[in-house]
């Protein structure tokens, strides 16, 4: 097996490394980037010789997204990314071999929310430290240059300690001697990144793969029908969205067919289900949203045609606007419909202490507790009966009343009605929830 290594040579040597130890049936071949001149090289190189790997694997998330902004691949990609361990191990290095000063820091790998937490986790109290995040632009023609300016200048007016993703921009800042550090992949990522691309190599060569067609729309409402003073926002608005959606179409390996508000992509359900960790995970939705201020509907179709697919995709999408927008619908066929609402990571890292403590009390399991608060969420209320809740879980009614009855023991949960359904029939209680 032959697989393409894209980066800088200091970071390929390291990938270099873990495959003759641990994967020796593995050749990994040099492709060296080391700054944007390179980018129309490296893209006519990997063009004119996919066909000679079965798959890439990038030295960091910078080559990453340039490369991926600039050509569909065909090829299972996946790049080493900067975790917060990482990090962590470069701050101690800095402090206890460099005796270099990381309580006034300049970073341009991490967003600032993360490198905070990680500097809390430390003991650091917000008056403890002061740190520069660059805002750069990864796909500018100059980043390279742009990100050495970014340290240097801070460093000239601050006295500020770099830490920097990229080997070329470490070294020039070490010629000019400001103190920098560099962010390198240990060996336990580099393998788990290895074993992600062989599974994605894997998925994408089974023969026997159901088509898979996902709908996704603009919820621009009326904001669509703004006057022409208001185009410009419209436009940067919609350059956003379709960028987010071409970078999920590159994680699924999908194809994509844009009009002017909506969009068709198209993939293999091996790959979808793999990728989303069987649609538990569908970060696109917040990430539009986080970006735009706006937010998308989406529809996902299954089928053993693409006709049907795409009919089903319709169908789920179509489901998503009707409830309000911002999530997806998932359509097997036409008796079999789920809603895939997941939460956003960085937004509720703060619930999920409570959601565990929910779970170790009721005896229920995390996801349940998760589904509920999603529901909650949805709907924008915490008042249900026992049908609503069942019909919203996908389960059987006799499965919905186990659930609600160890709430109900634990305090999770507590009768304020009741409700008749229909037109006859016993009267259903009003429950609250209150997680």
């Amino acid at each position: 097996m032959k697989i393409g290594i894209v980066g800088h040579e200091d970071n390929i040597e390291r990938i270099q490394e873990v495959l003759k130890k641990k994967f020796n049936f593995i050749e990994g071949h040099p492709i060296k980037m080391h700054n944007m001149s390179q980018i129309n090289t490296t893209i006519s190189y990997i063009k004119e010789h996919f066909e000679d790997f079965e798959g890439i694997i990038f030295t960091g998330k910078f080559p990453y997204e340039i490369i991926n902004h600039n050509m569909h691949s065909k090829l299972p990609w996946v790049y080493l990314e900067n975790d917060e361990s990482q990090l962590q191990r470069i701050l101690l290095e800095a402090t206890l071999k460099k005796y270099l000063n990381v309580k006034n820091i300049t970073i341009d790998s991490y967003d600032i929310a993360t490198v905070n937490e990680i500097y809390r986790g430390f003991g650091f109290s917000p008056d403890d430290f002061t740190l520069y995040t660059s805002n750069i632009n990864t796909l500018s023609n100059h980043l390279i240059k742009n990100l050495y300016d970014f340290h240097k200048k801070q460093h000239i007016l601050s006295q500020t300690t770099a830490i920097t993703g990229i080997s070329t921009v470490y070294k020039m800042l070490q010629e000019d001697h400001v103190p920098s550090m560099l962010l390198t992949p240990n060996r336990v990522s580099i393998v788990n990144k290895i074993h992600a691309l062989l599974e994605k190599i894997k998925t994408q060569t089974m023969s026997i793969n159901q088509i898979v067609v996902i709908s996704v729309e603009h919820d621009l409402g009326n904001d669509y029908d703004l006057d022409l003073e208001n185009d410009y926002g419209i436009m940067l608005m919609k350059t956003k969205i379709t960028e987010e959606i071409y970078k999920f179409a590159q994680s699924i390996q999908a194809a994509v067919v844009e009009n002017e508000k909506s969009y068709m992509l198209f993939t293999t359900r091996k790959i979808l289900e793999y990728e989303t960790k069987n649609l538990r995970e569908l970060p696109i939705l917040n990430k539009v949203k986080r970006r735009t201020n706006h937010t998308i509907s989406m529809g996902i179709g299954f089928g053993m045609t693409a006709r049907e697919a795409k009919s089903n995709a319709y169908l789920g999408k179509n489901k998503a606007i009707k409830m309000g927008g911002n999530q997806c619908f998932v359509v097997y066929d036409k008796n079999k419909m789920d809603r895939v609402t997941p939460l956003d990571q960085k937004e509720d890292r703060m619930s999920d202490y409570n959601f565990k403590s929910i779970s170790e009390a009721t005896g229920i399991s995390v996801n349940n507790i998760y589904q509920l608060k999603s529901i909650m969420d949805l709907y924008k209320k915490d008042t249900f009966t026992s049908q609503e809740l069942s019909k919203e879980f996908g389960n059987s009614l006799r499965s919905m009343n186990r659930i609600i009855e160890k709430l109900e023991l634990a305090g999770y949960i507590e009768v304020v009605g009741k409700r008749i359904i229909g037109k006859a029939g016993r009267p259903s209680r009003v429950l609250k929830l209150l997680i």
